[in-house]
């Protein structure tokens, strides 16, 4: 029974999985300039390491993209779409924007989401705005790692929230989010460096 046990171990590991974030450009009076700062962009970033982390499942965060001002507002599916073009191979792709409409209900605004390009399904990418909570990316990549939304209040999953300090994901949702990381790992869609 010990090799199966010593088996079960090692599928368990699950390596650091490469993460980039991409900054859309906004145009201002003194110019272009980042959608979002380092500082914001770290703090989501600490949020995902603190929610996902404590489970096994870490990120290698690589360096940081720019996207052309054109990024910077997002109004409808075929601008978001049209993100898969700046897609980096073999990595969690984020794109921090200026701003972010519901497609489904243009008159209100997204703090993220998780998307798929209707052309090439395969692909997808988290879509983070400016106006987001600082776990919203944990959110989006719990949607990237295969949940959807939760009814239970602080579910990282879900949009009641007493207190970001108390999110969690649930036994279910851990196992689905390794599951989905190995089959990423496995398929080569990420491509981890160690």
């Amino acid at each position: 029974m010990l090799v199966p046990t010593l088996a079960l171990a090692k599928e368990s590991a699950i390596p650091s999985l490469p993460l980039v974030v991409s900054v859309a450009d906004e145009d201002g009076p003194d110019g272009p300039k980042p959608a979002r700062d380092a500082a914001w962009i770290e703090a989501q970033l600490a949020q995902v390491e603190r929610l996902f982390g404590v489970h096994g499942v870490h990120f290698e965060v690589r360096a940081p993209r720019k996207l052309p001002n054109r990024f910077a507002h997002l109004e409808t599916r075929a601008d978001r779409d049209a993100l898969a073009s700046s897609l980096a191979p073999g990595v969690v792709n984020v794109f921090v924007v200026a701003s972010l409409r519901d497609v489904d209900d243009p008159s209100r605004m997204r703090m993220g989401v998780h998307w798929r390009p209707r052309k090439t399904p395969n692909k997808h990418y988290a879509i983070v705005a400016a106006s987001a909570m600082p776990t919203t990316l944990a959110h989006e990549l719990g949607h990237f790692f295969g949940n959807p939304h939760s009814p239970v209040i602080n579910n990282v999953m879900s949009y009641e929230r007493t207190d970001d300090e108390l999110l969690f994901f649930d036994p279910a949702q851990v196992k689905r989010i390794k599951s989905f990381a190995r089959n990423y790992v496995r398929a080569r869609e990420l491509l981890p460096t160690s």
